[in-house]
């Protein structure tokens, strides 16, 4: 098919029995369930651990004024969010082509009870989504989710086992106060990335910002606690950026290819010069890793997606064309759906058609193998 207009970036809401229809009896009590609230339905990832309401991970087609109005679950939420046949027809709607599908409360994969929990439900999940997938792979690109860094050698083997099924990237955890990605656990999954040719990703959220560093977590409902964590939290995947490329990962994996999901673009150009003038004056004594300029192994290795960004389009010359990629977020609360070719029209007016082509699919295409 041809392919006009990809979503780099879009979500699944994992199926209510997911974790539990299958579970070892000994691990049954101890993996994600969902259970009814006030808000709706939530999910538990964890034994003692507050439910988490699905409400704005379920969005789609509800106005942003109307957000939290009523309680969310899933017999009322887009079946779209976790049926694949569903899904298709929301993209019909849409215009978009293919999507690459990021988890939902799997995304929280770090918090869940323990290392046999964590694996037991990757594999799960990772099961489901590629068949998920194989309802129609040219439209629909299966990621699988990795066990974080700390849980060993887990993330690369269960990468391995996840290619067999046929996925074509990979969502990895990064727990709070987790193991840089720089170190040296992290070899075995990068060393299985490069040689299987699957992108990795980090999404929004992998960095941890205001909300998981209050002393007081009450404090989190006082006013614009929540809009500055809402508003920041893009950017805090930044540091995971500067450990990757200072940290050599690259350098030891040149054919590693990484994304950075949902985080936007338009601080990335601020953020390779800060991160450019750092290695001119800081690399010598600190005994740098790095042999090449930030910005170019940002370029030659790293990808970013966005849905609505003014200033990164109009700075994508500083970032580099190939490395950007448009997202719709279905059915997520930053959402373009069911509107998306609007949006694209009304922000992509000014860019030439060469550039289009690249953001819009053809970057998305290539990186995870869909051919016209």
């Amino acid at each position: 098919m041809e392919y006009k207009l990809v979503s780099s970036d879009s979500h699944i809401n994992e199926p209510p029995d997911l974790w539990t229809r299958s579970a070892p009896s000994h691990l049954r009590d101890l993996v994600p369930h969902v259970v009814s609230v006030e808000q709706g339905d939530a999910w538990v990832v964890a034994p003692g651990v507050a439910p988490r309401p699905v409400s704005t991970s379920a969005a789609a087609g509800v106005k942003p004024e109307d957000y939290l109005k009523k309680a969310v679950t899933y017999a009322g939420m887009r079946p779209g969010s976790f049926e694949p046949k569903a899904r298709l027809g929301d993209m019909d709607m849409d215009g978009v082509d293919a999507e690459v599908l990021y988890p939902g409360i799997a995304r929280a994969l770090d918090t869940f009870h323990d290392t046999e929990v964590r694996r037991y439900c990757a594999q799960a999940y990772n099961d489901w989504l590629a068949e998920f997938q194989s309802t129609d792979p040219a439209r629909l690109v299966a990621l699988a989710i990795l066990p974080s860094l700390d849980d060993g050698d887990n993330a690369a083997e269960e990468l391995r086992r996840a290619a067999t099924l046929g996925v074509r990237g990979a969502f990895l955890s990064t727990p709070v106060g987790g193991r840089p990605l720089s170190h040296p656990a992290g070899e075995s999954l990068w060393t299985a990335a490069e040689e299987l040719g699957i992108p990795i990703s980090l999404h929004i959220g992998a960095g941890k910002a205001l909300m998981h560093k209050l002393a007081d977590p009450a404090d989190a409902h006082l006013p614009g606690v929540r809009e500055a964590y809402i508003s920041t939290v893009p950017m805090t995947i930044n540091e995971h950026i500067a450990t990757l490329i200072y940290g050599g990962v690259f350098e030891r994996h040149p054919g590693l290819k990484m994304v950075i999901a949902e985080s936007g673009i338009g601080w990335i150009p601020y953020y390779l010069e800060r991160m450019e003038a750092v290695f001119d004056r800081h690399r010598h004594y600190l005994k740098s890793q790095l042999t090449r300029h930030p910005t170019e192994v940002f370029q030659k290795h790293m990808f970013a997606t966005f849905q609505e960004d003014h200033a990164g389009l109009r700075l994508r010359d500083m970032l580099g064309v190939d490395t950007l990629m448009w997202a719709s977020d279905y059915p997520h609360t930053d959402t373009t759906w069911p509107g998306s070719r609007g949006v694209v029209e009304r922000y992509f007016a000014e860019v030439p058609p060469s550039d289009r082509r690249s953001i819009l699919a053809e970057n998305c295409t290539s990186l995870y193998g869909l051919t016209s």
